[in-house]
C-alpha cells in the first residue's frame, strides 16, 4: 500500500472513532449561551477595596476632565469676563463626550448634573472649561468606608470623607444600582452636604 493510501486509510479510522461532524446546534448554544466575564469592579460588592478604588475614581472625574485642560498643550485660551476658559482635548471636546466619561461611574442624570455645574463655553464647536477655585478633596479607604449589599443595590457609607477644617458635615451615603444595558454598577444617588454643588 502507498505511503499516501495509508495515511488516508489512518484518517478515516480517526475521523470514525472521533466523529468529523461539526459541532450540533445544542452545543454551539451552549457556547454562545456563556455569559461574559466580569471584571471586580463590574461584580463590586464581594470586595471593600474594590468599591474603594470605583468610588475614588468616580469623585475625581471631574478632576480627570479639569486636568486634560490644563495639560493640553496644543489648546488655546479663551479669556472672557475676567474668566480664562481652557479648550479641551478630542477626547474630551464635546458634551456627550464629557458626560459619556462620568457615565462609567454615575447614573445619567448625575453625570447631566455634573456637566451643567462646570462653567465651560462652547467655541467652534468645542468645548473650553474654566478650572474652578474650589476643589472638594476626598478621602475615601477602606477604614471609612461601610459597605452593604441588598438585592443587588450597594449602599455605602463614608465616615470622615474630607479633613474637619474643611466641612462640619464629612459623612457622604452612596447608592450604587446596576445599569441595564451595560450591566456595570454606577453611582445612582450622593447624599451629603460636602461637595454636593457640583452634583445639585
Amino acid at each position: 500500500m502507498n505511503s499516501w493510501k495509508k495515511w488516508i486509510y489512518l484518517l478515516s479510522c480517526l475521523c470514525l472513532l472521533v466523529g468529523c461532524s461539526s459541532p450540533s446546534k445544542e452545543e454551539k448554544a451552549k457556547t454562545q449561551s456563556k455569559p461574559p466575564k466580569q471584571s471586580a469592579i463590574q461584580k463590586l460588592g464581594d470586595n471593600k477595596m474594590d468599591v474603594v478604588l470605583f468610588l475614588n475614581r468616580a469623585e475625581h472625574a471631574l478632576e480627570e476632565v479639569y486636568y486634560a485642560a490644563a495639560d493640553n498643550a496644543k489648546g488655546k485660551a479663551v479669556h472672557e469676563d475676567g474668566i480664562t476658559y481652557r479648550e479641551l482635548p478630542k477626547r474630551f471636546d464635546s458634551k456627550d463626550k464629557i458626560v459619556g466619561y462620568f457615565s462609567k461611574f454615575w447614573s445619567k442624570p448625575l453625570a447631566e448634573a455634573m456637566y451643567d455645574n462646570m462653567s465651560t463655553k462652547l467655541a467652534k464647536d468645542k468645548v473650553y472649561v474654566a478650572i474652578p477655585k474650589t476643589d472638594y478633596p476626598v478621602l475615601i479607604s477602606v477604614r471609612n468606608t461601610t459597605v452593604e449589599k441588598t438585592n443587588g443595590v450597594l449602599r455605602v457609607t463614608i465616615e470622615d470623607v474630607a479633613p474637619a477644617a474643611f466641612a462640619t458635615d464629612r459623612i457622604l451615603r452612596y447608592q450604587l444600582v446596576r445599569d441595564e444595558k451595560t450591566k456595570r454598577y454606577e453611582i445612582k444617588s450622593r447624599a451629603g452636604a460636602y461637595g454636593s454643588e457640583q452634583f445639585q
